[in-house]
Formats: C-alpha cells, structure tokens, sequence
C-alpha cells in the first residue's frame, strides 16, 4: 500500500469517528491540538461540571425568611468602643435556595418597636466585604455576614436596640434575633455596618 493511500485512509477514518462522536467530540479534538489526549479528558470534564454547577445556581430560588433561621455569634470589641458580631443565615427549608448580596438591618428595642437605624454595606472593622457572590445553600447550609456598630456610650447620640431585624438579600420579610437577654445594646445614632453574605466568615 503507498504512501499516499495510507494518508487518504488515515484522514477518512479520523473524520467518521469525529461524525459519529457527536458535539463532545469535537470540542475534545479542539482541545487536543494544544495538548495531550489526557489533557483533554480532564479539561472536557472540568467544563462540563462546571455548566452543571452553573445551572444549579440559576434554578435555585432566592431563600426566603420562612426558609431560613438567623443567628448571631461571637461578640467582637475593636478600639474605639466598636462592636460587632458574625450574622450567620441557615437554610432550614426542604430544598436548596440562593442568597445573593448584603442583607438589610434594623433595630428594635426591647418592646421590639422599631427605632431609627441606618445601614451601611461594606467592610467593618472586622472583616473585609467580600463583594456580592451568589450562595446556593443546600438544607441545613449557612452563610455568614460581619455586623458591627461604634458605641453611643461615650458618644451620646446613642439608639438603644435589644433586637437586630434582618431581612435577607432581595427580599422584604424579616427575622428578629435578640442582641442580649433583657439587655439593650447604645448603638451610635443607630448606625449598622454590614458586609456581604460569605460562604463562610470565620467565627467561634
């Protein structure tokens, strides 16, 4: 057999099995011009987990407050008279949702009527905002958020809340978490910073 014919069945062959193979194929004999068969497997696999993931993310629902149970944990001080606690959000629902954003605060005292308050989305003295992020929480999942607030005591101009209200991200329902039992905490002018909510935000 020549040279020539050789070549000329090589090609034939090579094009009917990419035929056959379908879409998957050739995205994976792109791939293999730049690297090596087994390169190509994994980069084909990682891709294809990857839109699995994606989807997932985009057809959970946003969890709702009848989804979730609020919490706050891990009093922390700063110089300054400043304080602050990690707010963690748990999906206690039956199905997986999503939180996307910063949640919105309020206050109560502790007759949980509404006194005034204002919210500040950033970093707080404990912990840098990690920026919007889409979380999808699986039952029995949670994600966190660093409050905090300086200190009316010294101040004066002080708010004084025995309760924190949140609202989770892009909804308008609430959950209400006591700061401390039988206790009012003077917030300055009610002034609440809060970060967005994280997958994880390191507390005891």
């Amino acid at each position: 057999m020549g040279r020539l014919t050789r070549k000329i069945m090589f090609t034939v062959a090579a094009a009917v099995m990419l035929g056959s193979a379908g879409t998957g194929a050739a995205l994976a004999a792109t791939t293999t011009n730049t690297g090596s068969t087994a390169g190509t497997a994994s980069t084909t696999t990682t891709a294809s987990v990857s839109r699995s993931a994606a989807g997932a993310a985009a057809s959970a629902p946003r969890c709702y407050p009848q989804d979730l149970s609020a919490a706050l944990h891990g009093f922390e001080i700063a110089p300054g008279g400043r304080g602050g606690y990690i707010l963690t959000l748990t999906n206690n629902g039956p199905r997986s949702c999503a939180l996307y954003g910063y949640p919105g605060l309020g206050l109560q005292d502790r007759n949980h009527h509404a006194v005034p308050s204002h919210t500040f989305w950033g970093g707080t003295w404990f912990d840098r905002d990690p920026g919007r992020q889409l979380i999808v929480l699986s039952p029995g999942e949670t994600a966190s958020a660093s409050v905090a607030w300086a200190s009316g005591a010294l101040r004066g101009d002080a708010v004084f809340a025995g309760y924190l209200v949140v609202t989770p991200p892009n909804d308008y329902g609430h959950l209400v978490i006591p700061f401390s039992t039988g206790l009012e905490i003077p917030i300055y002018r009610g002034d609440l910073y809060v970060t967005a909510m994280a997958r994880h935000t390191p507390h005891p």
